[in-house]
């Protein structure tokens, strides 16, 4: 099948050149579903409350459905967030590494790391595009 066609099929805004937002809100969604596993398995993937982890899912969800090529705020908001999940789960992830080993939450830690830096990059070349008004320009 064409590309454009596939792309067109899932999105409408995948064809908007410059925006990258569809990106990250699938990548959101994924560690979403990756977190609502992994904490009832690992009792959490952050050494903080679960009470605070579930609210940082709800958080990625709701940013993940508002996220949408003309909401200058939400687009901020996804590079934010994006930043302070790999600076949270990093720290957790080299904290638990460092004194444990390698334990099985390390690696879904780095799994939720690596899917965070990928929605900072394509949410920074949004916002990027956007402060340049190059959204939806060729």
């Amino acid at each position: 099948m064409n590309e454009d066609f596939l792309r067109s099929q899932w999105s409408n805004s995948t064809m908007i050149p410059h925006y990258y937002g569809d990106y990250v809100r699938v990548l959101f969604i994924i560690v979403a579903i990756v977190a609502v596993i992994a904490i009832p398995i690992f009792g959490g993937v952050l050494p903080v409350s679960i009470f605070a982890q579930v609210l940082g899912i709800v958080i990625l969800v709701l940013l993940a459905g508002l996220t949408n090529p003309h909401g200058t705020i939400i687009l901020w908001l996804d590079t934010i967030v994006s930043a302070l999940g790999v600076l949270f789960l990093e720290n957790a992830a080299v904290s638990s590494y460092s004194s444990i080993g390698l334990p099985p939450v390390f690696f879904v830690q780095e799994i939720l790391v690596v899917a965070l830096v990928l929605a900072l990059y394509f949410s920074i070349k949004t916002v990027r595009a956007m402060t340049q008004h190059q959204i939806g320009h060729s």
